[in-house]
């Protein structure tokens, strides 16, 4: 008996239609009318919604409908000329807004939301993603390469600002595949990238602690933030996150909070960014970078941070197993790690270790500003650089913490530290490392490295576990390590 055989072209086709669905629909919006009659509609798996190039819309767009993982629903720009822009003129929630959405991708666009005053117009967000009164898993948000500028007046607030992923009201629900990538957030009253949930954090118990509705699969990297009113980012409830990539300049102008900073996470990677222009008063939270409390393993690695009030908190508060290294501190004017809730005794194992932290002459600095005490720390295999002169701050013995192979030059070595080396590192050029660098090759941190000559070669104590590689990504040699962010050149 015979049997009918498709040919391969056949079956390809035949492939292919079963991915798409049979009702998904191309919607171009090109005017303020098809704005308003489809800013609520209920979208199905594999829509494509197209907003016109060069022209503005008013108001909020709050699609609603889910994705699949075959069909995402996508919304992005079609023709030529500039982004499409919806301005929502501080009188709507957000430009964008997503409520319980599952597999959107959102690309492209130009977001405002402010009516032109200083005032606080509000909770108000660019682009606002919202899961309420639906228990589940959201999967597959992907918010890429938009232009969010211009959202409230000159306000801080750590629950509004530009792009921001809240989960409300729900007692076991979480996030899983989020993706923030290549968006420019300018001018954002609140806090740049952020957080939260009603649901997700950390439970510290006697010996361990234990994970509660984490969200899983985040990833935000290669995102520009520059002048917001809170932080730049606030990473909280999340497994193995990973930020990357980021630029974060002149957080926090009307109200203190480190540039970036984690809460209620477990394995966070805060990785390759830049941070710069953290400055003003209120004595505290100034810093580029943060290990938050309710946390634990988290990683503050190959970063740079420069012309802050300082580069890295580090908060006292239950906090587990924080790890920092391979980091390049230039310039950062009044301290290098600032220890928080000075009365606070439950951070545990803090490891920081190969990281170069220069100071230029004329400025006055303290490793430990505003007095703080470090606490069940160590500290191995550091430079620390100054042209001028160094100190240490008045609580700089700290508790339970000890320093190991560090390289100190302008300042006293810390008392605790056996092996000290006091002389010049060397290194080939120091301090010109600029502004707004690139972050996939972190090229111009090479002035850090150390010429073959330099006394930090194989004088550093071996770490296990060191991530194998070095700010540039250069593979550490084995043997005896290095004093720095740099390893020699193989």
């Amino acid at each position: 008996m015979k049997t009918r055989q498709c040919c391969p072209v056949a079956i390809c086709w035949l492939l292919i239609l079963q991915c798409i669905p049979a009702f998904a629909v191309e919607y171009r919006i090109a005017s303020q009318k098809d704005f308003d009659h489809f800013s609520a509609a209920t979208f199905q798996p594999g829509d494509l919604i197209l907003f016109k190039r060069g022209v503005r819309f008013a108001g909020m767009f709050s699609p609603l409908g889910k994705g699949t993982e075959k069909a995402p629903i996508r919304i992005e720009g079609y023709g030529e000329g500039e982004r499409p822009r919806i301005d929502a003129g501080g009188k709507k929630k957000a430009g964008m807004l997503l409520q319980n959405p599952s597999f959107w991708e959102v690309n492209g666009l130009e977001i405002t939301n402010t009516d032109g005053t200083d005032r606080d117009q509000g909770k108000l967000f660019g682009i606002y993603v919202l899961a309420e009164g639906e228990e589940g898993i959201y999967k597959h948000i992907y918010i890429n390469d938009c232009y969010i500028h211009d959202v409230n007046g000159k306000v801080a607030g750590k629950r509004q600002g530009g792009i921001h992923i809240h989960i409300q009201n729900l007692n076991k629900s979480i996030f899983h595949d989020l993706r923030i990538t290549k968006n420019r957030i300018i001018r954002i009253g609140g806090v740049g990238i952020g957080n939260s949930s009603s649901c997700g954090r950390i439970e510290f118990r006697e010996h361990h602690t234990v994970p509660h509705y984490l969200w899983t699969k985040v990833y935000v990297a290669d995102n520009y933030i520059d002048h917001t009113g809170r932080n730049c980012i606030i990473a909280r409830v999340s497994k193995n996150a990973v930020y990357e990539r980021n630029t974060l300049a002149n957080s926090s102008r009307y109200s203190t909070g480190h540039s970036i900073y984690c809460f209620n996470t477990d394995g966070i990677k805060i990785q390759y960014n830049e941070a710069y222009g953290n400055v003003g008063e209120g004595g505290k939270d100034r810093g580029g970078f943060d290990a938050d409390y309710n946390s634990v393993n988290t990683f503050i690695q190959y970063n740079y941070s420069h012309d802050n009030l300082w580069f890295c908190g580090i908060m006292k508060k239950k906090n587990r197993n924080v790890v920092i290294r391979y980091n390049v501190s230039q310039n950062d004017k009044e301290g290098i790690y600032f220890y928080g809730f000075e009365e606070s005794r439950e951070a545990k194992n803090i490891h920081i270790y190969n990281n170069t932290h220069y100071v230029r002459n004329g400025l006055h600095v303290n490793v430990f500003p505003e007095g703080r005490t470090p606490l069940n720390s160590r500290f191995e295999n550091n430079i620390f650089f100054f042209e001028g002169e160094g100190e240490w701050g008045k609580n700089h013995k700290g508790i339970n913490t000890t320093f190991q192979n560090n390289l100190y030059f302008g300042i006293i070595p810390h008392g605790s530290d056996s092996r000290p080396q006091t002389e010049r590192p060397k290194f080939s050029q120091p301090g010109v490392s600029g502004t707004d660098i690139d972050l996939k090759t972190m090229g111009v941190l090479r002035g850090y490295r150390l010429i073959p000559e330099s006394p930090c070669i194989g004088a550093g104590i071996r770490i296990r576990d060191n991530g194998g590689k070095d700010l540039l990504g250069t593979k550490l040699m084995t043997g005896k390590a290095d004093i720095g962010a740099f390893g020699r050149k193989p």
